[in-house]
């Protein structure tokens, strides 16, 4: 068993104490369930689900969650169960990239009763990726002058353009491939990119060393360039009409 797995474990088994019967649920998401995890890179989420989230509940495991960020690790995101139930039409993005890669600590599966629109996850998708874009053309403006801060800028950046480009393929009706060069592969051929650029990031956060890409060079060009063409794919044609439709 991984370090992060066994850590996830161990602070689900915490909280099950702390909570008992109120528990509903204990989900690891996020990287740590892809089998993606890189120390000092990312991070072990956790999704927790008690029956309601009164302001005792908060207190009760205050100290447990205390502890566990003082151990690098963000607090989890807690909610409660109606909560859960009634926001998959806010938060289609998020819902839909957890149920597809999550691992069950506690509790019972939240998604065996989870439906996502596809009208309302296109419309997230169409958010954010509009509002990417211009953080990242900002964050370009910003770092312009140096090759070193624009590298660490991408490769921050990364783990948000994975999950839009499995939201793109999942409107689309594809598979999502858990190998991220594949996926980025898969987006690309979607919506009418190069792979290279993207996959160049990916392979700087991999190695964990210093990225240096200059703004005039191919890699900076290119990985916009994917983001842009993500969001003109999106506004090309009829994805995702229907509120009734799921993915």
């Amino acid at each position: 068993m991984s370090e992060e797995r066994k850590s996830a474990e161990e602070f689900a088994s915490r909280l099950s104490e702390i909570y008992g019967r109120s528990l509903v649920s204990v989900v690891l998401y996020g990287s740590a369930a892809r089998g993606e995890y890189r120390p000092g890179l990312s991070d072990i989420n956790l999704l927790v689900i008690l029956d309601d989230l009164r302001l005792a509940h908060l207190q009760r495991g205050a100290h447990a969650t205390r502890e566990w960020v003082a151990s690098g690790n963000p607090p989890p995101m807690m909610l409660s169960a109606e909560e859960w139930w009634n926001s998959a039409d806010v938060f289609p993005l998020e819902y839909s990239d957890i149920r597809d890669a999550h691992v069950v600590l506690v509790g019972r599966d939240p998604f065996n009763r989870t439906r996502i629109g596809r009208e309302h996850l296109r419309l997230q998708v169409e958010h954010e990726l509009r509002s990417k874009k211009i953080q990242l053309r900002e964050g370009y403006l910003v770092a312009g002058e140096s090759p070193e801060e624009i590298g660490q800028l991408l490769i921050r950046s990364l783990p948000t353009f994975l999950t839009l480009f499995r939201a793109i393929l999942r409107l689309d009706g594809k598979p999502i491939p858990r190998d991220r060069r594949d996926l980025i592969d898969a987006a690309g051929s979607l919506a009418g990119f190069r792979p290279a650029p993207v996959v160049d990031v990916l392979h700087a956060r991999s190695a964990e060393e210093p990225f240096v890409a200059p703004l005039d060079g191919p890699v900076a060009a290119g990985y916009l360039e994917a983001v842009e063409r993500c969001a003109v794919w999106l506004d090309s044609g009829e994805v995702g009409t229907g509120l009734g439709a799921e993915v």
